[in-house]
């Protein structure tokens, strides 16, 4: 006797978000704690951006980003909805990367948020958990940065808080790596006042130190060196499984 199963187009909508969720874990987690930003954010961009690898780009170009310009001169042009400075929305067209593949994409999304832009390179340093305190604020510090949508942040932790990505950063350490009561004040203080703060010195070395707020001649946090090549790696360098190098759909399907 032959048996039919059938499933509810809400089923199957939760098979593609938790397969799409649990194949860029591993990657995600890995990259993110590489570049000391929070998974939870970088997953949540991948959704938004991609729906779950469902979207044109993602599907023809494996962008799950919507980063635009050209990776290794190879480009799509695919038509973008965007918010003017004034807050209305339009659709137009532009130039997106096209990637090898789902990891290239999620290291050259990282490069992206560790370098900047050619005339800042410290543009997404809100995203950094060596900046952000949680990763509640580095999703905020994307809207109007590196989406026009100002509701981008939001959106982001709205997913973050539905599917639970909270716990990837517990996986990787994110949260820890935040740093000390010490270095969160400091953190917040500099945030607040505007790029001046005092390092909070501890209570056995704070004889002698001024009590007062002065300018810091240096980053707290040095820049992360990454690599100045954003290509992907061999096959093989973040993790055994060659299904890194394949498009996320045709592994959804396996």
């Amino acid at each position: 006797m032959i048996s039919f199963t059938f499933l509810s187009a809400g089923q199957v909508n939760a098979s593609v978000e938790t397969d799409f969720i649990n194949h860029l874990r591993a990657p995600v987690v890995k990259v993110s704690r590489q570049n000391h930003l929070y998974p939870s954010v970088m997953m949540a961009q991948a959704i938004v951006e991609s729906d779950f690898g469902q979207s044109g780009l993602s599907v023809q170009a494996n962008n799950y980003f919507g980063v635009k310009g050209s990776y290794d001169g190879q480009y799509v042009n695919m038509s973008t909805g965007e918010y003017s400075s004034k807050g209305k929305h339009y659709v137009t067209v532009a130039q997106f990367k096209k990637y090898p593949n789902v990891l290239a994409s999620i290291k050259d999304n990282a490069y992206l948020l560790r370098h900047g832009t050619l005339t800042d390179p410290d543009y997404y340093s809100g995203t950094w958990t060596t900046t952000a305190i949680t990763a509640t604020d580095a999703a905020m510090a994307l809207s109007s940065t590196y989406a026009t949508d100002m509701a981008y942040g939001n959106k982001l932790n709205a997913v973050i808080t539905k599917y639970h990505l909270d716990k990837l950063d517990e996986q990787s350490g994110a949260a820890s790596d935040s740093g000390d009561i010490n270095s969160q004040i400091e953190r917040q203080l500099k945030k607040q006042l505007g790029g001046t703060a005092t390092k909070v010195q501890p209570k056995s070395e704070a004889k002698n130190i001024p009590s007062k707020i002065t300018n810091i001649n240096q980053p707290i946090v040095k820049n992360f060196v990454f690599s100045k090549d954003p290509k992907v790696s061999q096959p093989g360098s973040l993790d055994s499984d060659n299904d890194f190098n394949l498009p996320i759909r045709t592994i959804i399907k396996k």
